[in-house]
């Protein structure tokens, strides 16, 4: 099972966000979980509520922060050392994570919009490890928290709440395995839908599984990468 530890870029579309080959992006309200995620609407600029990015006009839509949980759970939005060991850069399109840094965590965070129902959802290639941990928000709001997919390359996944109010750290909300998956150096497709208080997550387009939370509302959406006892190399290409 995943662990914070171990909770990569997405598209926006209405409702719910759908990226299937490229990373972030929004588009049409989302779909019932039972249903198979809509596909994104062919809409390749930044800046817009429901979209698909594929990062040719860079980063500049996004924040960044990371986070380490070595010694004591800390979020930090500036720090050299940290940005170091994430190896995070952007080249041809691509955001590439090589993180060479235990118990390090690195997230961007779509700026420019707030949503309430939203499906986000992005590809990611494997380069390194099995353990290698790719992650997907959504309603994140720096006061309040986010809720995070996380999903390594054994083809586990976990759906966390972030409380940034009160618990200042993550709470467990479900666990499982993709049905259908390309283990190891492959590539992947992850979608995350916040719809009213159901939280759900699809693997490969396959519906995975469903909770519900009430805890936020709306905020922001992101994707990142994160390491536990394993360094993480992937590409959100």
């Amino acid at each position: 099972t995943a662990t914070p530890a171990a909770p990569a870029a997405p598209v926006v579309t209405e409702p719910p966000v759908v990226v299937t080959e490229a990373p972030l992006v929004p588009t049409e309200a989302p779909v019932a979980a039972t249903e198979e995620p809509p596909q994104e609407e062919e809409n390749p600029s930044q800046g817009e509520m429901f979209f698909r990015d594929e990062f040719d006009n860079g980063l500049d839509n996004y924040s960044h922060f990371m986070f380490n949980w070595g010694n004591e759970f800390r979020i930090y939005k500036n720090n050299e050392e940290l940005e170091k060991k994430a190896g995070v850069e952007l080249d041809n399109g691509r955001v590439k994570f090589n993180m060479e840094g235990y118990d390090l965590g690195y997230y961007f965070v779509y700026e420019p919009q707030t949503y309430e129902d939203v499906k986000v959802s992005m590809e990611v290639e494997n380069l390194g490890y099995n353990a290698s941990t790719a992650s997907l928000f959504c309603r994140y709001d720096e006061a309040m928290g986010w809720y995070q997919l996380t999903v390594d390359f054994q083809g586990l996944w976990a759906l966390w709440y972030y409380d940034a109010l009160i618990e200042k750290g993550f709470n467990y909300l479900t666990n499982g395995g993709a049905e259908v998956f390309d283990y190891g150096k492959g590539k992947n497709t992850f979608s995350l839908v916040c719809e009213g208080d159901e939280i759900s997550v699809y693997v490969n387009d396959v519906f995975a599984q469903s909770v519900e939370d009430e805890n936020l509302q709306s905020g922001k959406v992101g994707f990142g990468a994160l390491t536990g006892n394993t360094y993480t190399i992937i590409n959100i290409p």
